[in-house]
């Protein structure tokens, strides 16, 4: 290389002359790259800084290991779903690239930075993941958070019975407990993250899942309130058999009660009663709880599990059908629908119900 550098002086011209083209040439680059980025998370459908969000994953990164070889480790674990577009974009963020010897963890919600901070801090925050079925009660979600972490189950519901989280969902004087709104989703925590943490991120997700839903246009619709459609999903999320019947079971429920019937629904009996039940005895049906709609007219007081999007979605925009009855059928994958009794009586005998 020495033998190729100029003069001082000829160094000191070519400096002054070409800092205007070497400046550019770099921006150009830069702008190259960064269309290229732009083009190709379009076609993956991945968005800035979201294409690590693919899996859990652990990665040893040993001592002269660089970004690409850490880009393919991420990727063959499966913690990313392109070693390209991770690079481009761990250069193109402008943080620092050093990456420390490790063994690192990373979970299902770590993004480009996220992954990077961690890799060139060389500190791996100890995580752990919870995944929350739909349909579960608070008693229930706060056993699942037991099973998968260090918060007690007591812990856990003392914080979900608490509504002073901050949201505007939860201003109804009617609700007394977040139950209906700890939204079903698999969850990545830090070590140490408390009840009312977790309790909190649950609601936040029900925040997000909701943004896109007409819930206005579904109260005033149905003269119902957010409480009150939650309430509904929740009813349909634990009546349904499969995902397609969900909109025709909301249209039950309303057409019961325009037409002043008891929903008549076997799963507020369970709730009422505090433990499943395989099969409800007739004095089941005769629990002393506002949560019998076997005994009381309307919606019960509040849900009586955390209902899906789709259970949402189907409490809003219910299927328009004359049904009032239904029975699940001898396979016990779909329901019989009816607007007559006796054809209702007929197909719980053949269902042997």
């Amino acid at each position: 290389m020495n033998a190729l550098q100029p003069s001082r002086s000829k160094s000191r011209r070519k400096r002054r002359s070409n800092v205007g083209p070497a400046i550019l040439g770099i921006l150009l680059i830069v702008g190259v790259l960064g269309v290229i980025y732009l083009i190709y998370s379009t076609a993956t459908g991945d968005s800035a800084g979201q294409q690590a969000e693919t899996g859990e994953g652990t990665v040893e990164v040993v001592k002269g290991d660089t970004l690409s070889s850490v880009a393919d480790k991420l990727d063959e674990a499966g913690v990313i779903s392109s070693a390209t577009l991770f690079k481009l974009e761990a250069r193109l963020s402008g943080q620092s690239t050093e990456i420390k010897p490790g063994e690192y963890t990373f979970g299902a919600e770590d993004d480009t930075d996220a992954i990077m901070k961690k890799l060139t801090s060389g500190k791996d925050v100890p995580t752990f993941a919870v995944t929350i079925p739909e349909g579960l009660t608070v008693q229930q979600t706060a056993e699942t958070v037991a099973q998968s972490s260090d918060v007690s189950a007591d812990d856990f519901e003392k914080a979900a019975k608490k509504t002073d989280y901050g949201y505007a969902f939860l201003e109804d004087p009617a609700i007394k407990t977040t139950e209906g709104f700890l939204f079903p989703k698999r969850y990545d925590f830090e070590r140490g993250t408390t009840a009312p943490q977790i309790v909190n991120r649950l609601l936040e997700q029900y925040l997000l899942e909701t943004e896109g839903l007409d819930i206005q246009g579904a109260k005033d619709r149905l003269n119902l309130t957010e409480y009150e459609l939650v309430t509904v999903a929740s009813l349909i999320e634990r009546e349904s058999a499969n995902p397609e019947e969900r909109p025709i079971i909301a249209s039950v429920i309303y057409n019961r009660i325009r037409q002043g019937m008891p929903l008549q629904i076997d799963a507020t009996i369970q709730y009422a009663r505090g433990a499943p039940k395989e099969e409800l005895s007739l004095d089941d049906l005769e629990v002393d709880s506002p949560y019998n709609t076997y005994k009381n007219p309307g919606l019960p007081p509040g849900p009586i599990a955390s209902p899906s999007r789709e259970s949402l979605q189907a409490a809003i925009e219910p299927q328009e059908t004359d049904y009032v009855y239904y029975v699940l059928k001898a396979n016990g994958q779909e329901h019989y629908f009816t607007n007559n009794y006796d054809d209702f009586l007929q197909a719980k005998a053949e269902a042997g119900r």
